[in-house]
């Protein structure tokens, strides 16, 4: 009888034992829901915005600390956090981002809605094969799905220019990409980034974990600005007289805003100590062959000087190359417009803006090939201290003062008055220097209108008359 009580007694304990001992129920106390209220705006009449709305997942990584992409936090009215996927709301805030990696970190001052969480450990070297799990929380009830991982790729980031190391997964689940943990024996091994038809894009837990282990001190992702080609055609190395194997890339080209000791025509052999292949890969001890580009990131930042071996007319030479910091400005066409309406200045009808990524964006997901072709070509050039940005003439608000001109729009401005124009600000001061009355604006050449001729004493009047007649509050916004 005393043994069929002890029995039923640990029968009952083990049944009353707290979830937390249930690997899944770990894991349901680490992700939370993120709702992300944002300002949303309109870059075809960018005097206008509206609120959009939406949920992502967050996973918890350290005390307060919830960890999720940087997609969608900018221009931030209002975070809010979620647990338990259902329940009461709790305001959150941005704590940390950074763009280019696409990492952000979030939190809250409220207490109560950290008691009954707890943080997954990240893991240290990602795994590349086997099984994981995606998990999210999905109508009030924690939703774990089952992943196969393909392999480690390196290739462009989603919110930068420069290229990245991702883990791809083969994943069916509908509707991910937002940021969802992915575990393996409990760990995070990375966060999704996106997911194309049935694969997944990863951050890695080995990219996470050295960011967030640097964000105190962050110095931003560092990239290679020169442009290299593989040296598979062997004529090219005979050329180059490089003696041995064939192996190496060929630089083709080298940035004019950066100071560096590579030149064209150099073969690199070898970068931060390994070697470099003829396709450009190299060999990483934790993942294989990788793309010599993830070498920029390969617990390196921006500021660091790696060393570079490469073969120059007849000669084996040590350079050093210090990393440039990935800056959205380094291109004539800025990606990416963070935390900042959008600029614009209107002239007498004239709508002048800055040519940003989001303004091309507004021609939709196959921008590349639906925008004018002037300004998506505009959009593959490194900036220079001659050109570091365009200014475009996007559209013209019809006026009798711009009768004839009207149907001009998406051409890039040459220059004002005699002034070359860069920015909006170029138009701001050419303004104040008409010639003998009149406004002379010019576009690149090549453009369908070469230049345009406005009456300097009417250009107000015709502003204030087209602002009435838009609705339009201010003639001009200007960081």
């Amino acid at each position: 009888m005393i043994r069929q009580l002890a029995f039923v007694f640990l029968f009952v304990l083990a049944g009353a034992m707290p979830a937390a001992s249930d690997p899944r129920a770990q894991l349901e106390q680490a992700v939370v829901q993120i709702e992300v209220t944002r300002k949303q705006y309109d870059f075809v009449q960018p005097w206008t915005r509206r609120v959009d709305q939406l949920q992502k997942v967050g996973v918890l990584v350290g005390p307060h600390e919830i960890l999720t992409t940087a997609d969608f936090m900018a221009d931030l009215t209002l975070l809010r956090l979620q647990k338990g996927g259902r329940g009461k709301w709790f305001e959150g805030k941005l704590e940390w981002v950074d763009y280019h990696a696409n990492l952000a970190l979030v939190t809250t001052t409220n207490e109560s809605f950290w008691k009954g969480l707890k943080a997954v450990k990240i893991v240290d070297v990602t795994p590349l094969s086997g099984a994981a799990q995606l998990g999210r929380w999905r109508n009030g009830t924690f939703d774990l799905k089952n992943l196969d991982i393909n392999r480690m790729t390196v290739k462009r980031g989603k919110l930068t220019n420069i290229d990245l190391m991702f883990l791809e997964v083969d994943s069916e689940v509908t509707s991910s990409g937002w940021a969802e943990p992915i575990f393996k024996n409990g760990g995070l091994i990375g966060i999704t980034s996106s997911k194309e038809e049935k694969t997944a894009t990863i951050i890695p837990s080995s990219f996470i974990k050295q960011c967030l282990d640097h964000r105190k001190d962050w110095r931003g992702l560092g990239y290679f600005a020169f442009v290299w080609q593989g040296a598979e055609n062997p004529a090219s190395l005979e050329y180059l007289k490089l003696p041995g194997d064939p192996r190496g890339v060929i630089i083709i080209e080298t940035p004019t805003n950066t100071v560096t000791e590579l030149k064209r025509r150099d073969v690199i052999l070898q970068i931060d100590g390994f070697d470099i292949d003829q396709k450009g890969d190299y060999k990483d001890p934790q993942y294989g062959n990788l793309n010599l580009e993830s070498l920029s990131t390969r617990k390196h930042w921006a500021g660091d000087e790696l060393k570079i071996k490469v073969w120059r007319e007849n000669k084996m030479l040590d350079l050093k190359y210090k990393l440039p910091r990935a800056e959205y400005t380094n291109e004539v066409v800025p990606d990416y417009v963070f935390n900042e309406e959008p600029e614009y200045l209107l002239v007498g009808g004239f709508l002048f803006q800055p040519l940003t990524g989001p303004y091309l964006h507004s021609w939709g997901g196959d921008w590349m090939r639906r925008a004018p072709f002037r300004l998506s070509y505009l959009s593959r050039k490194k900036a220079t201290p001659e050109m570091p940005t365009a200014v475009v003439l996007s559209s013209i608000l019809p006026d009798k003062f711009n009768l004839g001109y009207q149907d001009a729009r998406y051409l890039v401005v040459e220059s004002m008055n005699g002034q070359k124009v860069r920015s909006l600000k170029d138009i701001v001061e050419a303004r104040k220097h008409p010639n003998n009355g009149f406004h002379e604006i010019r576009f690149e050449k090549g453009e369908s209108l070469s230049r345009v001729i406005l009456e300097a004493d009417q250009l107000d009047a015709a502003t204030k008359r087209v602002m009435e007649r838009y609705g339009i509050s201010e003639p001009e916004r200007i960081h």
